[in-house]
Order: C-alpha cells, then sequence, then structure tokens
C-alpha cells in the first residue's frame, strides 16, 4: 500500500495546492530564465549573444521527484528601424517529468522582442515581445497501481485497471506576448518592471478529447532593482507574481553581492540570496558570477502543509547563464560589464 500511498501524496502536489499557478512549470531563480517570464526580455542584455541552462529537481525526498530542465538561447540585434530602437530573437525549450505518472510537459518557444530607447540619454527602454510555440503534454499509467489490481493486500499487475485514457499524449500551440519598462535612475541605482501574458490563444487541453477544455490565460507581473551599495556590495531585490483564474504564486526576496576580485579582464563577485514563495518555501540562493558567467545553487525549504511528509526538504536548481560580445574589428571574444547577468 505504501506504492498507492505515495501516489496519493504526489496527486496533492499537483493539484491540491491553491495559492500555486496549478501545473505550470516554475523556477526559484526566475531570472536565470529570462524567456520564460517574459518574452519582452529576449535580447535585452548588454551584449551580442546569450546562452543559459536551469536544472529543478522537487520532492525526491518522499516520492519520485519532479524533475524540470530548460535551456535558452537569444541574440541582440542593435540595428532597428530608429535610431534609439534593437530587436532580440531568441528560443526557449523545456521539459518536465512529474511523480510516479511521469506526467510529462515539453515545450519549445520561439521569441522576438523590439526594444525602444525613450530619450536622448537612453536611460529608459520600453520593450515588446512576443512568443510562439508548441507544448506536448503526456502520461504513463505504467508505475500506477489501482485498487482494482489488488487481491487483499497482494498487487496482480495481470489484472485490469478499470481506467481508461483517450489519449497518453497531447499537442497544441500557444501564443505568449509580454512589455518591460527599464529606467536607469542613477549612477547607483535601477529597476525595471514586466508583465506578460500566456497562452493567449487559449488552446485545448484534454487527454479525453474534451472540446469544452481550455488552458486559462496566466499572467506574470516582475519587479526587479539593482542598487550599488558602494564599491564592493550591491544589492538585487525581486519580485515575481502569477496568477491563472483562482490560483496565484509569489516569490520575494533578494540578493546580495560582494566583489571579490576586480582588475582589467576578471571579475568576480559572490552573491547569496533569500527568497520566499507563498506559503511554500524558504530559499536559499548561494552563487557566483565570474566576468560573463552566472552561476547558482539554490535550495527550497518546504514549509507548506506538506513539509510533515517532505521533512522540510524542497527542491535543488542549479542554473548557468553567459554572455558573450564578438568584437569584429579584433574578431575575439571579449567581457563586457553587466549589472543584471
Amino acid at each position: 500500500m505504501r506504492t498507492v500511498l505515495s501516489a496519493l501524496i504526489g496527486l496533492a502536489v499537483v493539484f491540491s495546492v491553491g495559492s500555486t499557478a496549478a501545473q505550470d512549470i516554475h523556477f526559484s531563480q526566475y531570472r536565470q530564465a529570462p524567456l520564460l517570464s517574459n518574452a519582452a526580455n529576449t535580447g535585452n542584455f548588454v551584449g551580442d549573444y546569450r546562452a543559459g541552462i536551469i536544472y529543478r529537481n522537487q520532492w525526491s525526498s518522499f516520492i519520485k521527484p519532479f524533475a524540470t530542465t530548460s535551456g535558452f538561447f537569444d541574440k541582440y540585434f542593435k540595428k532597428g528601424f530608429l535610431e534609439n530602437d534593437s530587436w532580440g530573437a531568441g528560443i526557449a525549450v523545456f521539459s518536465d517529468k512529474a511523480g510516479t505518472a511521469e506526467f510529462s510537459t515539453q515545450g519549445v518557444y520561439g521569441s522576438l522582442a523590439y526594444h525602444y530607447n525613450i530619450g536622448s540619454d537612453g536611460k529608459q527602454r520600453l520593450s515588446i515581445g512576443a512568443q510562439g510555440g508548441v507544448m506536448q503534454k503526456g502520461i504513463s499509467n505504467d508505475e500506477l497501481k489501482f485498487g482494482s489490481q489488488y487481491t487483499s493486500v497482494f498487487f496482480n499487475d495481470e489484472l485490469s485497471s478499470n481506467e481508461t485514457f483517450a489519449e497518453p499524449s497531447i499537442s497544441y500551440p500557444v501564443i505568449h506576448a509580454g512589455v518591460n519598462y527599464q529606467m536607469n535612475y542613477s549612477e547607483r541605482l535601477d529597476f525595471d518592471a514586466g508583465f506578460s501574458m500566456s497562452n493567449l490563444n487559449k488552446p485545448g487541453e484534454s487527454f479525453f478529447g474534451a472540446d469544452d477544455n481550455s488552458l486559462n490565460t496566466r499572467m506574470s507581473l516582475v519587479l526587479n532593482a539593482d542598487y550599488i551599495y558602494s564599491d564592493l556590495i550591491s544589492i538585487h531585490p525581486g519580485l515575481i507574481f502569477t496568477g491563472q483564474t483562482k490560483a496565484f504564486e509569489y516569490i520575494i526576496g533578494s540578493d546580495v553581492g560582494y566583489v571579490v576580485k576586480d582588475v582589467p579582464l576578471m571579475k568576480v563577485v559572490a552573491f547569496f540570496g533569500l527568497w520566499y514563495r507563498s506559503t511554500d518555501a524558504i530559499i536559499l540562493v548561494p552563487g557566483l558570477a565570474y566576468n560573463n558567467y552566472r552561476a547558482a545553487i539554490s535550495y527550497d525549504i518546504n514549509v507548506s502543509s506538506l513539509s510533515n511528509a517532505s521533512g522540510g526538504r524542497g527542491a535543488i536548481e542549479l542554473s548557468l547563464v553567459y554572455i558573450f560580445n564578438t568584437n569584429p574589428k579584433l574578431g575575439i571574444k571579449r567581457s563586457v560589464p553587466c549589472k543584471r547577468l
């Protein structure tokens, strides 16, 4: 009966947490997955190219873990229609497997964004982005055990589960869009605010062929800031709020960076973040930035009602982002400064 109990707990994790964004994938290190949080982030960085990967493993302490992997690549195009504008193009992919039933979600998105610098000083920027892609979801009942397959307390896999799944796999197109505003308030302070909408086309989603089951639109609001406190210390607070129908989730907190070394062609910054996900987890994020590399590892300490089963062990995430710039005159890669690497 232990397998049945694990399956029930897994279903509770997926479906019963009312304050989270249902089954949508999410990352504690949302800044390390910029194209998933807002299409307007595409090409919105200092450099020519950017690439990143992030991996999340959750609930491994008491059920078959939920594992999510995502990667992205985007490019900045300096030349636009006007003097103060630019473009960005990119691609983002992800794969997620959840629980004993191996409920899988895969997606691939193509992104385009337009950036316009407001004013002659270039201290304000407005960005508009759009994404289009394909989502695929599937489920496997090979590892599931149902009541009809038990004789007394003994499991017999030759007995029928009496369950019928119309489609083990489904796929559908998705459309997302977003806007973002950035302001360089002073030499020491800049901030940005972004708003995005996912599933704008409200695609149909059903394993039983139902035509009236549509995926609801999900909205996200992101607020970030960077404050240079001194030559050695910087503070990076942030907030992301997501909502879909009556479900919602937010993450709030801050990273604090300390400059370990800053000499020509070498800048090393160690940072530590403390974040909180609504009614779910306290998130610890140590990391290191070396020139244009930024690597981090985060750990979610579960504080929800599931903590009795999880023992407080939530999720671990690993991430790496790299920005590079090619100097066309020298033909070499060189480091470029970027506060929000």
